[in-house]
């Protein structure tokens, strides 16, 4: 991947734009990529083994694109960044992603 995707930091631990948030906050900007609801998925983070829910990953936005950080270590789990040459979708720091079946027909 290139430069494109990194997400400088603010001196506070925040981005640029500001605090850090939960994974909820970058649900619709991985929806779109995913055609399914982020926040039902289980992810854990390729460093250190934690499983945790979309939501409580720590979110950043407002850089060159949307940074997701494992809760406990901190490590990048997953980014998006939306260029002109197309989307971005890294989850180099992640080990897996659980999507749930959605309901069938009854």
């Amino acid at each position: 991947m290139t430069s494109d995707l990194s997400t400088p930091a603010a001196p506070d631990g925040g981005t640029e734009s500001g605090a850090v948030l939960d994974g909820n906050a970058a649900a619709g900007e991985f929806a779109g990529i995913l055609a399914n609801d982020p926040t039902t998925v289980t992810v854990r983070c390729g460093s250190c083994g934690a499983t945790q829910a979309f939501g409580q990953l720590q979110a950043y936005l407002g850089g060159p694109g949307t940074v997701l950080r494992c809760r406990e270590c901190e490590a990048m789990v997953a980014r998006v960044a939306r260029t002109p040459r197309g989307t971005w979708l890294d989850i180099s720091g992640s080990s897996s992603w659980l999507f749930l079946p959605t309901p069938g027909p009854a």
